[in-house]
């Protein structure tokens, strides 16, 4: 079994670091839960690298990016048990140096971390099951007859379950999952 699990909005909960930069640089508020869809600021007329910016720029203060959840490193180890589990993440190559010292801060132990270019499908890579928060990866990710587990967030709730695409809403959902799959 090969899991692949997205960083930020999945492990990583940066989301409380980077919206006062948002409101800052952009000066428009906003609350995580007011998030409803993954390209939300092009509603504010923002591109895509203005938001990858603000971004960046919260990764630069690793030590506060919280865990989405409690007990991760558990959890991801409770994981390992089953197969091989890598980080696959669309993130900055500049800020993997403050992501890889966020994952030995929260003792999150991988077999492998995998960064791909933002457009690129993480569908194409050789994995059983992808764990990731984007409705754009989740759905490409299905289309391919492949496992997607969609990690519950404001932005993806419009994303409908059916057989190659399952909420969760925590890593003991993951867990129980991947039990399953293995059996």
């Amino acid at each position: 079994m090969k899991l692949a699990i997205d960083l930020d909005g999945v492990l990583a909960d940066a989301i409380e670091i980077w919206i006062p930069i948002f409101q800052r640089k952009f000066d428009i508020p906003i609350l995580k839960n007011q998030i409803n869809s993954w390209n939300f600021w092009e509603q504010f007329g923002l591109q895509r690298d203005d938001f990858e910016e603000v971004f960046d720029e919260a990764w630069k203060d690793w030590k506060n990016v919280k865990e989405t959840e409690s007990d991760i490193s558990e959890k991801i180890k409770q994981l390992r048990n089953f197969g091989q589990v890598d980080l696959v993440t669309a993130r900055s190559k500049k800020t993997m140096g403050f992501v890889n010292k966020w994952l030995e801060y929260k003792k999150i132990q991988l077999n492998n971390i995998i960064v791909v270019n933002a457009n690129e499908s993480k569908a194409i890579l050789d994995y059983n099951i992808f764990l990731d928060d984007s409705p754009i990866q989740v759905k490409q990710i299905a289309d391919l007859e492949k496992i997607a587990l969609v990690y519950n967030q404001p932005w993806n709730l419009h994303i409908e379950e059916n057989n190659n695409i399952i909420r969760v809403k925590n890593l003991f959902d993951v867990i129980s999952f991947v039990r399953n799959f293995v059996k």
